[in-house]
């Protein structure tokens, strides 16, 4: 199976290259939904994030109180760094167990959208990484539009984000989504049929 991961800076068009792959026929994943559903009042993710952060961060509803928790990473020291040691290790784990039972739909390949992947490591879990890339004016305000806030806060989002050019650099390809969605999925095909062309042709 050709394992490819999708990753991008906030605002680049990560969603719109994985429908690009859907389209074609591979399985999708998105590790934001994964790093939903391991949270959810029953999981083990849950059982360790109450545990650590205590029952104020619980909704009456007992699903996590997302409000609550992101106050406390944003007031308390530590608190961010403590959250993702518990979270990471058991989102990529799960990735890799979706992935392996991915159900294929006309092709054998996966593709993940992963917005953290340089940040976690995860390189080494795909045979392709493929950046999407948009100009920072572009992703400023294409975020400001999509959560609804201002320039500013859109800037200092992509502000603690690991550069786009530093991205690029860790990149195996790059798609630039700088046209209307239909030039992205013809990009998406076109780039699709080279990596199975240079998959089927490559010698061990």
């Amino acid at each position: 199976m050709l394992k490819i991961g999708v990753t991008g800076s906030a605002g680049s068009g990560k969603s719109l290259v994985c429908e690009g792959f859907r389209r074609i026929g591979l399985e999708t994943l998105d590790c934001d939904e994964i790093a939903r559903l391991v949270v959810e009042p029953g999981r083990a993710a849950y059982e360790k994030v109450v545990k650590a952060f205590g029952a104020k961060i619980v909704a009456p509803d007992r699903t996590l109180d997302r409000s609550a928790l992101r106050h406390m990473i944003l007031t308390t020291k530590g608190s961010r760094e403590k959250l993702e040691s518990i979270l990471h290790p058991i989102i990529i784990s799960e990735t890799v167990r979706l992935m392996d039972e991915a159900v294929h739909l006309t092709q054998r390949s996966c593709a993940v959208e992963v917005p953290l992947l340089f940040e976690l490591g995860m390189e080494n879990l795909f045979d392709v990484v493929v950046v999407v890339t948009a100009s920072e004016s572009t992703l400023v305000d294409r975020i400001s539009s999509r959560d609804g806030v201002g320039k500013e806060s859109a800037q200092k989002l992509l502000a603690i984000q690991m550069p786009q050019s530093e991205k690029i650099k860790k990149a195996d390809c790059v798609i630039e989504n700088t046209g209307g969605q239909e030039a992205v999925f013809k990009t998406v095909g076109d780039l699709y049929k080279k990596l199975v062309n240079q998959r089927l042709t490559k010698k061990d």
